[in-house]
């Protein structure tokens, strides 16, 4: 089994096609979304929890929630709560006390 990349994915599919057909399969991530309505009975909760399963693993998570749909009603109070939290992420050493240690590769660092 594979999780990683489609263009990764591709290439291990392909290799596994020429030497016998050797059964692979691949996870090659999605766009997993998180569904927040107007009736949501708790918004910091709700807010906290989209955050938290997009920054799972540092946001190199395979089935991470990188889509967030919000009702237009508390969509602007969930931006507000949503950069809130952001802003007090601690991004550093995962040796001490931090909530997000390094990326893979700068190409992960710039876009997560």
């Amino acid at each position: 089994a594979f999780t990683g990349s489609t263009a990764v994915g591709k290439k291990i599919q392909e290799a596994c096609a020429r030497t016998n057909l050797k059964r692979c399969t691949l996870e090659l991530g999605g766009k997993s979304p998180l569904v927040v309505f107007d009736d949501c009975p708790d918004l910091a909760e709700a807010v906290r929890t989209c955050h938290d399963c997009v920054m799972e693993n540092m946001g190199q998570c395979c089935c991470a929630a990188s889509r967030t749909f919000v009702q237009a009603g508390i969509y602007d109070e969930f931006v507000k709560k949503s950069v809130e939290l952001a802003k007090q992420r601690k991004v550093g050493d995962p040796r001490t006390n931090v909530d997000q240690g390094p990326q893979v590769d700068k190409k992960g660092f710039n876009k997560v």
